[in-house]
């Protein structure tokens, strides 16, 4: 692998990650004194580390974004961390508009997971990162999915959780994402990247609403869209649905009850790029006259 091969660009615990001081140059070294950069690159390490115990696995560019480091200083440092057991990498294809891609990932080790948590910290239970698990047909996705996790923390939301620590919590529907924005609104966040089936998406507003009414788990869902044509027209489709679905057990019929705009009001559709406080579209309902 040449050393500044372009990783996968397709398509972003419980504390934020700050962005850098206005005026740092990214990439750039500022730092002279030797045991201030020491301590500059441990606390790197500790933050890429603390992202991949929750996200397992990620992208140089992903790391950049984190650290508020250029690529190729972000690629240097996995590869250190690589050298010292953190990390390991592996190579895939990947599907993009320009056909199959090569993507690099780094993942994070056994040994990574022990230092993911702080001495004062109790560890929690995680599985480092097996390779030949992960579907290349969803890196896109996941990528996305952690670009949008920095974009909010960078703004002061916080306490995200990833989907994969919400599955075992017998969840009607699992986000790409859950978190806290600085009002304290609990927000589910759902990257979307194709239309779906009208029925699809009445099972989906079904099982949301449905969880909202039994615990307020959440506030809204925001869905993230690839620009801001694909939100308006995902919002047109929630509008003219007619009804939710809840979804049971395989064999028991599902529950169907009326959809009405009050239920539409949970819903946000953002472009990739401007969320989380930019612009959206809201769904209005069709009522025929």
């Amino acid at each position: 692998m040449k050393e500044q091969s372009r990783e996968v660009n397709s398509v972003d615990p419980g504390e934020a990650i700050k962005a850098p001081p206005t005026g740092v140059r990214r990439g750039s070294c500022l730092i002279t004194n030797p045991a201030k950069r020491v301590a500059r690159a441990l606390e790197k390490r500790r933050l890429v580390l603390r992202f991949l115990r929750d996200e397992i696995w990620t992208s140089a560019d992903i790391v950049g974004m984190l650290l508020g480091i250029s690529y190729p200083a972000a690629h240097i440092l996995l590869k250190v961390m690589e050298r010292d057991g953190l990390t390991t990498s592996s190579e895939m294809f990947v599907r993009s508009k320009r056909g199959a891609q090569r993507a690099v990932l780094h993942g994070i080790t056994a040994q990574g997971l022990a230092y993911a948590w702080d001495m004062t910290e109790v560890q929690e239970s995680r599985h480092p990162w097996e390779p030949s698990k992960t579907n290349p047909l969803f890196v896109p996705h996941n990528i996305e999915t952690q670009r949008a996790r920095l974009r909010a923390t960078h703004k002061g939301w916080h306490t995200w959780r990833p989907a994969r620590a919400l599955m075992g919590l017998g969840l009607p529907k699992l986000p790409d994402g859950e978190v806290v924005d600085p009002s304290g609104l609990k927000v589910a966040v759902e990257i979307e990247r194709e239309i779906k089936t009208d029925k699809r998406y009445e099972a989906v507003i079904g099982a949301y609403v449905a969880q909202m009414k039994k615990d307020e788990r959440w506030d809204r869902v925001d869905y993230l869209c690839p620009d801001v044509e694909f939100a308006a027209r995902l919002a047109r489709v929630f509008g003219r649905l007619k009804q939710l679905r809840l979804e049971g057990q395989t064999g028991v019929p599902a529950k169907v009850g009326n959809l009405e705009q009050v239920h539409l009001d949970r819903f946000r559709f953002y472009s990739n790029e401007a969320w989380p406080d930019g612009k959206f579209v809201v769904a209005t309902q069709v009522v025929k006259t």
